[in-house]
This record gives C-alpha cells, structure tokens and sequence, in this order.
C-alpha cells in the first residue's frame, strides 16, 4: 500500500464536486526506458483535457487463476483514447499520474504497444504495458552463461540485470538456497524464470509504481477463534490488515470463505506422496520448478517448510467489490468492507481503475472453497537428483518423458489415437525411435557421431529396410511381386555360395537356363551334357563332349561345323561341295599341304607342286587387262605367222 497522507485520501474517498477534489491527469512521454523524471524532458505530454469522456482504465492484476497460484507475475496495462495528438507514441514510455489536493500519486512507468486511430480522425486509442512485459524474452543465453553453483540472491540479481529492470530492495526466505545448473535450455522465458523464484518464495511478481520489480506477499488473514476470550461477541478476531470501505457501489460476494493452505508438498516421484510440510488436507503443490531440481528430500522439506509459512493461513472471501477509487491501494493488499449485515474480509488479486473525475475502483478476488489439484489432467513434472519424469495425460495423448539430466539422456513414450511412438536419446551421441500406426511400423537408429542410420518400415504392401552412412546407402525392399535390394556392394557368404564386395563369386550346383554376356571363365570345370568345359589356371581350356549342337555350330568329335564351314582334323572346308574352298594340310596329290578353290567343274589348286588352274588375271598396265592365256595365246599366234 503507497504511503499516502491521510487527507488527501479523504479527497479521493469524497464525491468529486469541488476544486479541492479536481484531479489533474498527466502523461509524460520520453523516448528511452531508463528516462529519469528530474532530469529528462518529456517529448510530449497529454493532460486530461485532451482525454474525452474520462475513458481511462487502469488494470492490474495479481493472481487470475481460481484458486491462489503464488509465482504470478502479471502485467499492468493502460487502455486511454486522447485527441489531437500528433505525433506517433508507438514504442514510447511515459508515467502516468493523478493529482489532486496538490498531492500528485504516480500510477507507474508504461510502454505503448499500440496507437491507433478512432473513427473520430481526432482521437487515438493507447494500449500499453508495464515493464513486467521486459522479462518475455528468451534468457537461455542468460543462463547458458551463468557460473554454477549461485545463491538464489545473485540468480535473481543476474536475471534482473540482464532484462535490464531494477528491484525493489528486498530479502527473500530462500535467498541463501544454492542454485545448480539443473537444466539445458534451448528456449526459456524470464518470465518463468521469476515465476519460479517467486513460486518457492511463495510471493507473487509486480512492478511498482517507480518502474522497478517487486515481490509481493499476501498479508496474515482469516478468522481464528481466539484462546483468550470465549464466550464473546469477540470469538473470532480478525487478524486481516487492509483498507477499510465503507461506501460502496457495488459488493457482491460468496457466502463462503476459501480455506486456508494447511499442507505444502514437493512431489519427487511418481506414486509417492512426496515431501510436505503441515498436516492438512488443503495443499498446495510444488511441482515441475527447475529450481528445486536435484534438491535432497530434506532439502526439499525445508524448502516445503519455508513456503508454508508465506502461504498459510490466507482465508478470504471471493468477492467483487466497486468504490471511489483508492489509487494508494496495491494488488496483494488487504481490503475489509463493511455491508449492512456482514464483514467481507479479502485481498485485492485484481483490480481496475477506469475514469478521471469520476475515478472509480473495481477490487477483485477469486477462489474456491478448497484447492482442486487435478494431477490426473495436463503435466506432472517430477524430479530427483536431476533427473526429471514428466507425466502427461490428456484426451489427446497420454505420453511419459524420463530425462537424465548428468548423462544427458532421454526417453519418451507417447498414445494418441493415431500412433504410439517411443524414442531414446543420447544428446549430440544417438538417437532411436520406434512408431507404431494402423498402416505403418517404422523402427529408426541414428548414430549422430558417425552420421550412419539404419531404418526398418512395414505396411501391408512392402517390409523395406535401409542403412546409410552420409550419401552412401543399401536398401532392402521386399514387396509382393519383387524383391529389390540396393547398395555399393553386396556380399554374400554361405555353404555353396560366396560373393565379396569385388563381385567375385564362388559357387557350386547347376548353372541352368542362363545367358553370360561380357564375361571370362577362369579355373574349374563347367558340364555341358555328357563332358566337361574346363579352364585351368593358366589360361588353358578343354571340352569333354560327345557332340555338342549350337544351331549354326555343330561339333562331335571327328569334325565341327561353323555357319557353312567344316573344320576337321585334315582340313577347313566349306559344306557345298559345288562351290568349295579347302584349306588342307594332307596331300591332295601327295605333294603336301594345300589351298583348293572349286567352283561348279572349275577348279584352282596351289601347293608345293605348283598352281593349277584355267586362267590368271594381270592387272600391270602393260598387259592391257588381258589374262594370261590370252597372252600365252597371242603369242602362240603371232609366232605361227612368223613361221608361215
């Protein structure tokens, strides 16, 4: 609650018709957050004049879940159409104030995020917020960096250094508590980073009307009897310390009251009832803050211990209350309100200014009987000596994640309506998963170092199995009209059949059927009916056969054919005796080997003995194409006349 004198809060408590109860309105705007109000000067200001029909509104707001969830940190904003404003506010801060009396309260440091124009050209709608909005952003850099281990004190020093917000001066109950590096963050909010700090502090997270950070804590409460005075009309003396209103607009409230936390527990493992302070049934429950990760059970009890004693014994009463505004009044105070035939005893958790001259307040707080923790529905976050368990369940999926924090190790387990997937990985090492699904199975290793991964998939229609290393890959494909496999090499190694990576194979049984294109034959035997094809070593080759029937080659053992040539042990010849060549190494007329043309009765033969046949063709000039006979025969003639 700001320190206000007490007569100028009786100007704000009494109806608004006087110029001692005039209030002035400003908006001071500079161009860079870390302004300073003595020394800088403002780039513009708007007064109350320049905002029609008091459209101002106001909101700040400390817890909105429905019951107390303690680690809020909620941000203020102002909503505020002005006219004739000329220049461009988007992205500028300013302060906004109210004076009245002489007596100016500032009601905090906000940065635009919008201005717009009205259907009025004039005007201009402002939407801005406070400083609490700094801290979403992504710290893991932050954090990343920071030296382990740290007291809780220099961790949130740190963090407000490096959003760049200043704190309200203060001493947490954990302040000494030691801070490990528990996590390994690609992404974190700062602003769950001070949830958590707040959270096990049991405070809540606002920025004051200076600009600077503060950790709000619900004040003592509740109804108690008392040990002292009984009987009384004093049996149940409040210990709520607060505002007091008498003069409402509007009260409405709930007949009950939300009972008090009695019980705090730090959950560290599934099914265990985990470690807890007090020995109620209405608890409050710690679960998934990184801060606490990796803490011993007594250091866990402790910590347990201490949130019990900030957050115990907080007995409101859900109400919604209107009055003249109340602009000292902070959320996380105390607020007593007197009706005709009851005493409403709550908290401001909300609450929302809207006007200038007619200022009024709207304090609100919501809760229920008694807490309802649902673990069974959303996320349970357990943890122990770094290592986390996180239990989803949900209409969507119900999933199980174990994280090794030390070994950087994890593994999951997920259901949903269309798959079950499980998958185990080792940080930058290896990874593998397994998915099941009512068309597909699929089974995948990775191993990260080595950039290898194998990969097995099943459908109805095809089983296909695929190892790769890089670019480099062998698949297998088994479908139910083909199997194919793929790869660089293939090796195969069995009883009576080998072949290496160099496609060099070895085999016995029965070739059948088979055409060899574009190949050699070296060593062993082949059977070829009845005989034997062999090649030895060295190159030599044999045919062991009876006869053996090509088409156009014909070979038994006295001769073979080859297209229209025979070839024999004596001779090559052609099969048309009519038109022949014969090329023999037997005598035809016992002078040895020789060459002999035939053609119809012609015949031309040349061997050792000499050459015979009926003419010879002379190509020299000379001759003047004739043949040999033809000369012989010229000659004889022209030797005849000589004689006559």
């Amino acid at each position: 609650m700001l320190n206000i004198p007490e007569e100028i809060k009786a100007l704000y408590r009494r109806t608004n018709s006087s110029l001692d109860t005039w209030r002035k309105f400003n908006m001071r705007f500079y161009d860079k957050h870390d302004f300073d109000i003595e020394t800088n000067t403002p780039i513009c200001t708007i007064d109350g004049s320049q905002v029609p029909d008091d459209n101002l509104v106001l909101t700040q707001v400390l817890c909105s879940t429905e019951s107390l969830t303690f680690g809020q940190c909620g941000s203020a904003m102002v909503e505020v159409t002005v006219a004739n404003v000329l220049m461009d506010l988007t992205g500028k801060w300013f302060t906004l104030s109210i004076e009245a009396g002489g007596y100016e309260i500032m009601m905090g440091i906000y940065k635009v995020d919008s201005f717009e124009r009205q259907a009025d050209k004039n005007k201009k709608k402002i939407v801005a917020y406070d400083r609490m909005l700094n801290f979403a952003v992504d710290v893991s850099s932050w954090y990343q960096g920071l030296e382990f281990p740290m007291n809780l004190k220099q961790f949130r020093t740190s963090l407000c250094e490096y959003i760049g917000v200043n704190q309200q001066e203060a001493t947490l109950p954990l302040d000494d508590m030691q801070i490990s590096k528990t996590i390994d963050p690609s992404k974190l909010s700062g602003r769950d980073v001070m949830k958590s700090i707040c959270e096990i502090n049991g405070c809540f997270g606002q920025i004051d009307n200076t600009g600077k950070f503060k950790y709000v804590f619900l004040g003592s409460s509740g109804l108690y009897p008392s040990e002292e005075l009984f009987p009384s009309d004093d049996l149940f003396p409040s210990e709520m310390q607060g505002e007091n209103l008498s003069h409402l607009r509007e009260a409405t409230y709930e007949d009950f009251l939300v009972k008090g936390i009695d019980k705090v527990q730090i959950r560290q493992e599934e099914g265990d009832v985990g470690d807890a302070y007090g020995l109620g049934t209405n608890t409050y429950t710690i679960q998934g803050n990184f801060l606490v990760y990796g803490k011993g059970a007594q250091e866990l009890l402790n910590i347990a211990a201490t949130v019990y004693e900030n957050i115990s014994r907080k007995t409101y009463r859900p109400c919604r209350i209107v009055t003249q505004a109340l602009p000292w009044v902070e959320p996380g105070d105390g607020i007593i309100c007197y009706t005709s035939d009851d005493v409403i005893e709550t908290y401001c958790l909300k609450r929302t200014i809207k006007g200038i001259q007619a200022m009024m307040d709207t304090f609100e707080a919501q809760g229920s009987r008694e807490r309802k923790e649902n673990f069974g529905i959303g996320t349970q976050i357990i943890q122990l000596e770094g290592k986390t368990a996180i239990i989803k369940k949900s209409v969507e999926e119900v999933s199980v994640r174990v994280t090794d924090l030390k070994a950087e190790t994890e593994a999951k387990f997920a259901i949903t309506a269309e798959q079950i997937l499980a998958e185990v990985t080792r940080a930058k090492q290896a990874e593998a998963s397994l998915s099941i699904r009512a068309d597909q199975i699929a089974l995948s290793v990775t191993n990260l170092t080595n950039d290898t991964n194998s990969r097995f998939t099943q459908t109805a229609e095809q089983i296909a199995l695929k190892v790769s290393k890089g670019q480099v890959s062998s698949q297998l494909s088994v479908e139910t009209d083909k199997v194919t496999i793929s790869s660089n090499r293939l090796i195969v190694n069995s009883t009576n059949f080998q072949l290496d990576g160099d496609g060099n194979a070895t085999f016995s049984g029965k070739v059948q059927g088979a055409q060899v294109v574009g190949s050699s034959i070296s060593g062993g035997s082949i059977n070829i009916g009845n005989g034997t094809f062999w090649v030895d070593s060295g190159g030599n080759a044999a045919i062991n056969a009876g006869q053996i029937n090509l088409g156009s080659v014909y070979i038994n053992p006295n001769y073979a054919w080859i297209n229209g040539f025979g070839i024999s042990d004596a001779a090559i010849y052609s099969r048309d005796s009519g038109n022949s060549i014969i090329i023999s190494r037997s005598e035809f007329d016992g002078t040895g080997p020789a060459i002999e043309l035939k053609r119809g009765g012609t015949l031309a033969r040349y061997s050792w003995s000499g050459v015979v046949c009926r003419d010879i063709n002379l190509t020299d000039p000379w001759v003047d194409g004739w043949t040999l006979v033809e000369m012989l025969k010229d000659l004889y003639r022209r030797i005849n006349m000589l004689g006559g």
